[in-house]
């Protein structure tokens, strides 16, 4: 008997072979030691063509919608049909004792191995590998505590419905809103890449809609008696409490009156309010962290940063799994940080803090009930020696081992001092006092920012970045007499939303369009967002390769074809909000806390409710697009998610 292994990849399954000394090559797979290691090649098998299911769904035609089906047939990819049949005749074999699912593990690995072990007719039993990282010491560790394959179901039928409805939605409202609008152009709709068009349309119109207004500021400038040091504050009108507004009308008019009181009037310090503020170290990342940063700092796309994750996970074994939505780590991980810590210290030896690796992270960095599918990425305790990284991937590395090694910093504490100057009518006058506001801070501690990228430091040095310190003459106190050395007017203008970046587009998807104040986003939130991180990269691809985004230097700006189907679709379709409960349903499918059934229903419903209200509208063709439908064929993956979920 022997013990069959399917990965997801043919770099995985010859790492597993390694370990599991199945060195001998045959067609198709490795063998030895009581094991065959086989793979697939991404997605094998995926959910049938609307025409292979019934001939008469070949016809883009509105009577054939909506398609529900009351099967969901499997087809073989014609690309990789001869490794499915290898993989087949594998888990079919007689002397096959059970079947270990070795691919990735997560959502999307689920639904790979269960559509090729599903479609090929086995009946072996299941055993799950289920690790974090791809060095010897963690596949050595997974093999020796397989799971029973019963224990992933939920997750199982997460990834069959998240599949199913993907292809619901993409491939009956796809055809629908095409055969609306009756021109030539097939437009495409997916369950989450329009809701994400939808943020990226709504801004564009903010842009082109915002009116700028202009305004005037004004700044006067103080000296304190006894001080020859002087400092700027700007007019603001009411006594300060809360946003107080500071933005006078453009004609000049009122800030004219506003100089000349100051000219004429006594100034003292009204107030002086200090405050020290401490941010703890930054969260580890999750993929979508991850590559929000790299957007930020090196103008990386989220597409390209999973790619380099996940070359440095596969291939140089250096970091853990990439594609989690997770940022902590469990206290098992957690005991193994001395020797990631040993492995990755030496090219940053100056700016550790004392204790880093030997001191236990606290509760805000290891929380087992956080922990979901896997922890946040963390580096690995492979060595650098003798590895060949490209520049890209060696930025994304540094990235992880600093965000790591910051978790053992103190806080970055600064001192905020806020003065409110007041200026009185002199004697003889009578006009409310006019108060101008002046800030300024300073660094105490620098703490875990000593760990900040190069790119940073970098930038503050060259002055691009903000300047973080702003100080305030020393020893001011309330009643302080101050002398007015001048005024001046300081014209603005109002500026329109900015475009989104890769990086404010992601944070928009993680929360569903939703404005958080809070950079770390509660777990409720996340579990409610479009997409997953995992997904997410493609989807943005998707809409960029479909025509309805593009890249302009760093931004993302919808197109006039992205604009003309967000206008068309019903609001439930570009819904982020309903789209991430959709979200959280599968969610909890996964978690084992709903049953896909009623969610699969609750699809169907949601289609055909749609689907009704596209060809109630006046107006709506019957068999519009006939050009565009000849060029896109039967269904082509149109807005369905095919199997890999790059349309959803």
């Amino acid at each position: 008997m022997s013990i069959v292994v399917v990965a997801e990849k043919p770099s995985v399954a010859r790492d597993i072979a390694g370990v599991l000394g199945a060195q001998q090559r045959r067609k198709g797979y490795l063998e030895g030691g009581g094991y065959r290691v086989t793979w697939a090649l991404g997605h094998l098998v995926t959910l049938a063509e609307p025409q292979e299911i019934h001939a008469r769904w070949k016809r883009w035609q509105r009577g054939q919608l909506p398609m529900l089906p009351e099967q969901w047939p499997l087809v073989v990819l014609q690309r990789t049909r001869d490794q499915f049949e290898i993989v087949k005749a594998l888990l079919c074999d007689g002397e096959t004792e059970y079947v270990v699912e070795a691919t990735d593990a997560g959502r999307e690995g689920e639904l790979i191995f269960r559509y090729i072990y599903d479609h090929s007719g086995c009946s072996r039993p299941i055993k799950r590998l289920w690790i974090s990282s791809l060095t010897k010491q963690a596949i050595k560790k997974g093999f020796a505590s397989l799971a029973e394959g019963t224990k992933y179901e939920p997750l199982a039928a997460a990834a069959r419905g998240r599949s199913q409805a993907d292809w619901l939605v993409g491939m009956n409202l796809t055809r629908a809103y095409t055969l609306a609008t009756g021109d030539d152009q097939v437009y495409s709709v997916g369950r989450v890449q329009t809701p994400t068009l939808r943020l990226l349309v709504d801004r564009e119109l903010a842009i082109r809609e915002f009116v700028p207004e202009k305004f005037i500021e004004v700044v006067a400038t103080f000296r304190p008696e006894g001080s020859e040091q002087t400092y700027p504050g700007t007019w603001f009108r009411g006594k300060g409490k809360g946003k107080a507004p500071s933005r006078l009308p453009p004609d000049g008019e009122e800030a004219t009156a506003v100089q000349e009181r100051a000219a004429r009037g006594v100034a003292s310090v009204e107030q002086v309010k200090r405050e020290k503020k401490r941010h703890k170290p930054p969260l580890l990342y999750d993929l979508t962290e991850l590559q929000r940063h790299a957007n930020r700092l090196y103008g990386l796309s989220a597409d390209r940063t999973l790619k380099l994750a996940q070359a440095l996970y596969e291939k140089h074994k250096l970091i853990s799994y990439p594609r989690t939505d997770c940022r902590h780590l469990s206290k098992d991980v957690a005991a193994t940080l001395g020797a990631v810590v040993k492995a990755i210290a030496p090219p940053y030896r100056e700016l550790l803090a004392p204790g880093t690796g030997d001191k236990l992270l606290g509760k805000r960095h290891v929380d087992d009930k956080k922990i979901t599918d896997h922890h946040a990425i963390i580096p690995t305790t492979s060595s650098l020696q003798g590895k060949s990284l490209s520049r890209e991937e060696k930025l994304i590395y540094d990235l992880v081992c600093r965000r790591l090694l910051s978790a053992w910093h103190p806080d970055h504490v600064t001192a905020t001092t806020i003065v409110i100057t007041r200026i009185d009518p002199p004697e003889g006058e009578a006009w409310k006092p006019d108060r101008y506001r002046s800030s300024g801070t300073s660094v105490e501690v620098e703490g875990w920012k000593v760990m900040e990228p190069l790119a940073v430091v970098r930038r503050k040095k060259k002055g691009k970045a903000k300047r973080e310190e702003q100080l305030l003459p020393g020893g001011l106190h309330e009643g302080q007499p101050a002398e007015v050395l001048g005024t001046e007017q300081k014209p603005g203008e109002t500026r329109p939303p900015r475009p989104f970046t890769e990086a404010t587009l992601l944070t928009a998807m993680e929360t569903a369009g939703k404005a958080l104040e809070d950079k770390e986003l509660s777990d409720a939130m996340r579990e409610r967002g479009l997409g997953t991180p995992a997904t997410r990269a493609s989807i943005i691809e998707t809409l960029l390769n479909r025509g309805y985004v593009e890249r302009q230097k760093k931004t993302l700006r919808a197109t006039e074809k992205g604009e003309r189907l967000i206008s068309a679709v019903h609001e439930e379709v570009k819904s982020p909000a309903m789209t991430g409960q959709w979200e959280h349903r599968l969610r909890q499918v996964e978690q084992g806390d709903e049953q896909l059934d009623p969610f699969m229903r609750d699809i169907e419903a949601y289609v055909r409710r749609v689907v009704g209200t596209v060809f109630g509208k006046p107006g709506a063709g019957a068999s519009g697009g006939s050009a565009a439908r000849e060029r896109a064929g039967s269904g082509s993956g149109w807005g369905s998610g095919g199997g890999s979920g790059s349309g959803t």
